[in-house]
């Protein structure tokens, strides 16, 4: 229970299509530098809750399968160019999504909707510190 209120669990095909809506949002590219910085491929997600390797297998992103690590495998390979989930909220049929980009110093905020049993992009919101 979460403030009075039941966590809801989402089905791993909609987990999928959420997290690669996400990764895939145009203004988020440019700062993934692929180009500059190859190292930075696969694309890593350190674990949050559902978020993890079992539930995102085939989450794919610059055509490699994304690398979801936990917090002691991200320490112990001295990993830093990995996308943090600073808040997962779902309730009904929306869900609020932040991701945080720390070693380019950015934020993501996206609300998304459930509409017809598909998610959409409802907003964004993107902020370098």
């Amino acid at each position: 229970m979460t403030f009075g209120q039941e966590t809801q669990k989402l089905p791993n095909n909609e987990l999928r299509e959420i997290i690669e809506l996400a990764l895939n949002l145009p203004e988020l590219q440019q700062y993934f530098h692929i180009d500059t910085n190859p190292e930075r491929l696969p694309l890593k997600l350190k674990e949050f809750g559902e978020i993890n390797s079992t539930n995102l297998s085939g989450v794919e992103k610059f055509g490699t399968e994304i690398l979801i690590l936990k917090k002691e495998e991200l320490k112990q390979k001295n990993i830093t160019d990995y996308l943090n989930v600073g808040d997962w909220t779902y309730v009904g049929n929306t869900l609020r999504l932040q991701l945080e980009y720390q070693i380019e110093g950015i934020t993501a905020n996206f609300m998304f909707e459930r509409i017809d049993s598909k998610w959409k992009i409802k907003s964004t919101e993107l902020w370098e510190e």
